[in-house]
């Protein structure tokens, strides 16, 4: 889903047709937060397969506490809110899911060899194992920056922290997956994806 660029003037209108039961305003809503919704949810809960049953459940809740929100603060903020404290409820108490790899089959890119195709997926997962180490914080400023596009200014206000901080959550979030990438299989995971 190709995320949309609203200002503050635009998603307060669509906040008031979407209260007024314009179906295509909430639509628009929801499109133009979900990167960053998406970067939250798999942020805090890692990637357990369940990703996509938290969005839902996050769109759900938006549309039931849409007329709660008071302009206090930016749309995205509350919004952001609203994703991390569902991620969290979603993880409070599961086990982790360990899933065979032979049940994760991918078909190859057109012209990729099945070797080729093999090596970028054991990269993927390498990668989502490195950032489910992660500190949640960092995990989600770095997701949030690289996954979600998102600029450091709007990280700081979507987190509700300094943009010194974010800054920081990323960098040491850099170090971390350098550190964690170096003789485990870096040059395997540089193929697959390149540098950060």
């Amino acid at each position: 889903m190709e995320e949309l660029h609203l200002n503050d003037i635009d998603e307060r209108e669509l906040v008031r047709k979407a209260l007024a039961g314009d179906e295509r305003a909430f639509r628009k809503l929801l499109e133009s937060h979900y990167t960053m919704i998406y970067s939250v949810v798999r942020g805090v809960a890692g990637q357990q397969g369940e990703t996509d049953d938290i969005v839902q459940e996050v769109f759900i809740k938006i549309f039931r506490a849409l007329g709660g929100f008071r302009g206090d603060s930016r749309l995205s903020t509350w919004i952001y809110r609203i994703a991390r404290n569902e991620a969290l409820n979603a993880i409070d108490g599961r086990r982790p899911q360990v899933i065979p790899i032979e049940d994760c089959e991918e078909l190859p890119a057109s012209g990729e060899s099945p070797e080729t195709s093999c090596r970028r997926r054991m990269g993927r997962e390498r990668l989502e194992r490195f950032l489910e180490r992660l500190d949640e914080k960092q995990r989600l400023a770095i997701e949030l920056r690289y996954i979600g596009e998102k600029s450091y200014e709007e990280i700081a206000e979507i987190m509700d922290i300094p943009l010194g901080t974010v800054k920081t959550y990323i960098y040491r979030a850099k170090l971390s997956l350098k550190r964690m990438m170096t003789g485990a299989g870096a040059k395997a995971f540089e193929k697959g994806f390149g540098e950060l």
